[in-house]
C-alpha cells in the first residue's frame, strides 16, 4: 500500500533527522568549549594553524546545518503527504458512507483502516514533537538566536524509544492492512 510505504519512508526520515541532531550537536560542542585565543607570542605558522581549524569547524557547521534543515524539510513534505492520504482515504470513505446511506442502511462508522492511519498519523506528530524537542516557546535543536541547545543521552534514549513506538506502528499497520490490497 502507498500509504504505508509513505510512514515508512517518514519513520525512515524521522530517524535520519535524529542522526542529523546529533551530528550538529556534537559538530558545535567541541568548537564551544574549546575558545580560541590568540597569544601574542604565537608565532604565525601556529595562528595560521589555528585560523585554519576555526575555518574547517566553521565550514563542518555550515554543511552539518544545512544537512539539518534539509532533514526537517524532508520530515515535514512526507508528514504533509501522509496527513493528504488521510484526506483521501477519509473523503473516499464518505463517499462508500453516502453510497450505504442512499440505500437505507445506515452504518455511520469510521472504517478500521482509516482509524488506524489517523492514529498513526497521531503518534507521528508526537514523536516528531519529541524528536525537535518542542516546547511551548522552543523547537528543534536551536535556540531562536542561533545558539544550540545542548543534548544530552537522556534525550538519545527518549528519541530511540520514541521511534521505536512509530516503528511498530508502521510494522502493525503493515501487518494488518498491507496485504489486503
Amino acid at each position: 500500500m502507498d500509504w504505508i510505504q509513505t510512514a515508512l519512508n517518514e519513520y525512515e526520515q524521522i530517524a535520519s533527522l535524529c542522526n542529523a541532531q546529533s551530528t550538529l550537536s556534537n559538530t558545535i560542542m567541541p568548537s564551544s568549549s574549546s575558545t580560541s585565543t590568540y597569544d601574542i607570542h604565537d608565532n604565525d605558522d601556529n595562528l595560521d594553524s589555528k585560523k585554519l581549524s576555526a575555518q574547517l569547524q566553521q565550514q563542518s557547521l555550515q554543511e552539518q546545518l544545512a544537512n539539518y534543515y534539509k532533514e526537517i524539510d524532508a520530515v515535514r513534505k512526507t508528514h504533509s503527504s501522509l496527513k493528504k492520504q488521510l484526506i483521501y482515504m477519509q473523503e473516499n470513505d464518505d463517499k462508500t458512507d453516502q453510497h450505504t446511506i442512499n440505500n437505507n442502511i445506515s452504518n455511520k462508522q469510521t472504517s478500521p483502516k482509516i482509524e488506524a492511519f489517523s492514529n498513526h498519523i497521531q503518534l507521528s506528530e508526537r514523536v516528531i514533537r519529541t524528536v525537535m524537542m518542542q516546547t511551548s516557546t522552543e523547537c528543534g535543536i536551536l535556540y531562536a538566536n542561533g545558539l544550540v541547545r545542548s543534548t544530552s543521552a537522556d534525550q538519545h534514549e527518549i528519541n530511540v524509544v520514541a521511534l521505536a513506538a512509530l516503528r511498530a506502528s508502521v510494522s502493525q499497520l503493515k501487518e494488518k492492512f498491507g496485504e489486503s490490497e
